[in-house]
């Protein structure tokens, strides 16, 4: 609404169309540096809860002899989710891409059935409430993260854009 008013209001004005552009294409990166702040900002806070959530996991799980650490799941894990990234002749665009269940190699690389697939089992059937939630946060966090590096890609866009038509309205003053 505010984008149509200010359009419209500028139009009774009699502003320059290049003009009107120019403050378009910088709304649009104003916009996505928004973007990007807010999931900036929603990845450092899922870290920090994540960390919390494992600190207080570690703490329950102390008294039973099994520690939440890089050593209680296998070497051969490889990730569940992926960040697909568009060739840039096609367009800028990022996709976060998750496995039902991660994957499991053997020493010869083939998908080794014999392992249960849910991480959080590896470290006991009954495992602290907080060792689920941190998993949880950590997903979250891992989807703002890909959401930051979308807004990123989609800032350079619109910064280019914008670059190219201040040279425009500058080459026709000249």
């Amino acid at each position: 609404r505010l984008r149509t008013r200010c359009s419209s209001a500028a139009k009774m004005a009699g502003r320059d169309p290049k003009k009107e552009a120019i403050d378009e294409a910088l709304q649009s990166f104003l916009k996505c540096v928004d973007e990007y702040q807010a999931a900036s900002t929603e990845v450092a806070a899922s870290c920090k809860s994540g960390v919390f959530d494992i600190a207080q996991a570690r703490k329950a799980m102390a008294g039973k002899g099994i520690g939440v650490s890089q050593i209680h799941y296998p070497a051969r894990m490889r990730a569940r989710a992926t960040v697909d990234v568009a060739p840039p002749g096609e367009g800028a665009s990022l996709s976060l891409k998750m496995r039902d269940k991660p994957l499991l190699l053997d020493e010869d690389g083939e998908e080794d059935p014999g392992m249960d697939r849910d991480p959080i089992k590896w470290f006991g059937l009954l495992v602290p409430s907080h060792l689920r939630t941190s998993q949880k946060t950590f997903q979250r966090g891992l989807e703002s993260c890909v959401g930051a590096a979308r807004a990123v890609v989609e800032m350079e866009v619109h910064y280019a854009r914008y670059q190219k038509l201040l040279k425009e309205a500058a080459a026709a003053e000249a």
